[in-house]
């Protein structure tokens, strides 16, 4: 029988993520500013009182429950258009398009401050990540100068997050709709370059 070294410790180190750091101000803006609306119009009271009052002991609490899921559902679009824009990357393709909805639902939790905020958080990050040079210069340089590449692809993570909190308060908006439990929201792990 053959030893083999571990080397997990060693691999974990050299792991190599991709930058986000926008994520920290989704986080440390959109659940208190989403919560804040909700208790500031004394919303979803009544849903509250009839269907969740058994699992959260104070109103305070279940806003804040929702504000959370808010927040994660912004990380995982931001997530999930990531991946589609990767994937152009990988296939020699266009970028997506950029998918603005005609209407969001109450409460809209990215004001203006807030994506000017996270849009020039994504741009510094990825303007000065050396991956996004070389794929740049791999799959988009004659289509578009490096700004340019960068600007659309932070448009693109950003309104991925704005859609994906939107996706949550419709699913949280079926719940109450069907007195069902509130929608699973889980972060995905972070990844991997």
């Amino acid at each position: 029988m053959h030893d083999l070294p571990d080397t997990e410790d060693a691999d974990a180190a050299a792991e190599r993520y991709w930058p986000e750091g926008y994520k920290d101000i989704i986080r440390e803006k959109i659940g208190p500013g989403t919560a804040g609306q909700i208790l500031e119009a004394g919303a979803f009271k009544s849903a509250y009182e009839e269907n969740y009052s058994k699992k959260f002991d104070t109103y305070e609490e279940f806003v804040n429950r929702l504000a959370e899921m808010v927040t994660i559902g912004a990380e995982k679009g931001a997530d999930k258009i990531f991946e589609e824009v990767y994937s152009s990357f990988r296939k020699d393709a266009p970028l997506p398009e950029t998918r603005v909805r005609a209407r969001y639902l109450w409460p809209e939790p990215f004001d203006r401050a807030i994506k000017d905020t996270v849009h020039q958080k994504l741009f510094e990050e990825y303007s000065g990540h050396h991956a996004y040079e070389h794929i740049h210069e791999d799959h988009y340089e004659e289509i578009m100068d490096f700004e340019s590449f960068i600007n659309q692809v932070a448009d693109l993570v950003l309104m991925g997050a704005i859609n994906g909190a939107d996706d949550t308060l419709e699913a949280i908006y079926k719940a109450f709709l069907t007195a069902s439990p509130l929608p699973p929201a889980r972060r995905k792990p972070r990844r991997i370059q």
